[in-house]
């Protein structure tokens, strides 16, 4: 891996473009001041074969050296051909999307965010033991993803999670909220949940594709809201090597 510096969750402020398809799409992301762009290398709608992710890892890391950084989507894939894919590619940074365990982490060669998919009926406690048992693991993930659980809609199915939950995780968590977010809201669920970082896939998309006009306005607009002052949040626990009780939890299956 190249020496692309790696975003400080602990600071905030992140914008992630995900599911990207073509190497335009990298370009926009890019030319919009996007922090990370994401590629689905997992069984999926959005899923880019690898030929096409080289091509788009090429153009986002040629567009200069404040480029964003990539980040590999994968679902449950074995560790090994994990680590191989993210070399290949040059990928920064790896997103766990699926029900791998916590010490399995330690394992993963490129440092990654863990997506946490919350189903309807979690309440507070069971979502922040969920937290808790990978922020607590050995090598713990720079972030939490966190989303709405939508049967065999692992991302990218336009589904808002709770944002007064995720606004209680964030308080705690180093949390970057995804799920229902578009250039029209991303405003307000800043707002209200005060989240790390913010996740887009379906939002900035017409008709199935990467809209390069909304990628723009929606990476403009969260840059707007997290300009707005606030009290500063809580030190990550994923960045402060915080450990706190360790309990069984599931995470949902994704499917894009």
């Amino acid at each position: 891996m190249s020496a692309r510096r790696l975003p400080d969750v602990s600071t905030g402020h992140l914008v992630k473009i995900c599911s990207l398809r073509t190497p335009a799409d990298g370009v926009a992301a890019a030319d919009a001041g996007a922090d990370l762009v994401g590629l689905i290398l997992a069984p999926a709608r959005r899923r880019v074969t690898l030929e096409t992710a080289a091509e788009i890892v090429a153009a986002v890391h040629s567009t200069g050296p404040n480029a964003p950084l990539v980040v590999g989507v994968f679902v449950d894939e074995p560790v090994e051909r994990l680590n191989a894919t993210a070399e290949a590619l040059d990928l920064d940074l790896v997103q766990l999307h699926g029900e791998e365990p916590p010490d399995s982490l330690a394992a993963v060669a490129r440092p990654a965010i863990k997506a946490l998919r919350l189903r309807p009926e979690t309440g507070l406690d069971d979502a922040r033991r969920l937290a808790e048992r990978y922020l607590s693991a050995a090598v713990p993930p720079r972030a939490l993803t966190v989303e709405a659980h939508v049967a065999d809609a692992p991302g990218g199915s336009g589904r808002v999670v709770d944002w007064t939950l995720a606004a209680r995780l964030a308080a705690e968590y180093p949390v970057i909220l995804a799920g229902g977010l578009n250039p029209d809201n991303v405003a307000a669920a800043i707002a209200a949940v005060h989240p790390r970082g913010v996740d887009v896939s379906s939002g900035v998309e017409v008709g199935g594709q990467k809209d390069h006009l909304e990628i723009a306005r929606f990476v403009e607009r969260a840059r707007a809201a997290f300009a707005v002052p606030r009290a500063p949040a809580a030190p990550g626990p994923a960045l402060e090597g915080h450990v706190t009780e360790r309990a069984r939890s599931t995470v949902a299956r994704p499917s894009w």
